[in-house]
């Protein structure tokens, strides 16, 4: 199979879940919409993640949260860069140890953008009925809204990642290895 064959598959794949999970999703709480951006960069570059990202954010603002979720794009690029390049060393192998530095990196990057568009966009108040659900619980704690609003993003962000990177981990290891980044690595030796 050809790279553009290769790239064409695993960033379709990676919308379809995008979209598919973050559909599930609704019922737990996590949001489960960058795992094919994930995937993607880690089958094959953070360019691909990137674009996975970009084009599941337009479907997201076009068919469920309204044109809002366009900004929260910047989070789906977080994910795709620290995944795409901390995830490989200077070769370009995965290094799956590298894991538990990128799982609290993601934890916090997206934590941090997430919040700071939530603030910015809503006053703090989330479109995701769990995240809502912690923010008024730290509310009613006596903290301040925002960072009520952090905490309550935070908590969700940690078992979205979590199990955002055992679904990209069970689905990297079921595609074949003609569709991943070691045979590109190849065909960049040989000058093809």
């Amino acid at each position: 199979m050809n790279k553009k064959s290769r790239y064409i598959f695993i960033m379709i794949l990676g919308i379809i879940m995008n979209q598919g999970l973050s559909l599930f999703s609704d019922k737990f709480p996590v949001w489960l919409d960058t795992s094919g951006t994930a995937l993607a960069a880690l089958a094959l570059e953070p360019a691909a993640g990137l674009l996975v990202g970009l084009v599941d954010n337009f479907l997201i603002a076009i068919f469920k949260n309204g044109s809002g979720s366009l900004l929260y794009y910047c989070v789906s690029a977080s994910v795709a860069i620290i995944v795409g390049v901390i995830m490989r060393d200077r070769e370009g192998r995965i290094r799956w140890q590298r894991i538990f530095a990128v799982i609290p990196l993601i934890i916090i990057v997206s934590t941090i953008l997430s919040s700071v568009l939530t603030l910015w966009y809503s006053g703090g108040i989330s479109t995701n009925k769990f995240e809502l659900e912690y923010y008024y619980y730290f509310i009613s704690m006596g903290l301040h809204p925002y960072i009520s609003c952090a905490l309550g993003i935070g908590v969700i962000k940690v078992y979205d990642t979590i199990v955002t990177a055992v679904i990209v981990a069970l689905v990297y290891m079921l595609i074949p290895k003609t569709m991943k980044n070691v045979i590109l690595k190849e065909e960049q030796k040989e000058g093809l």
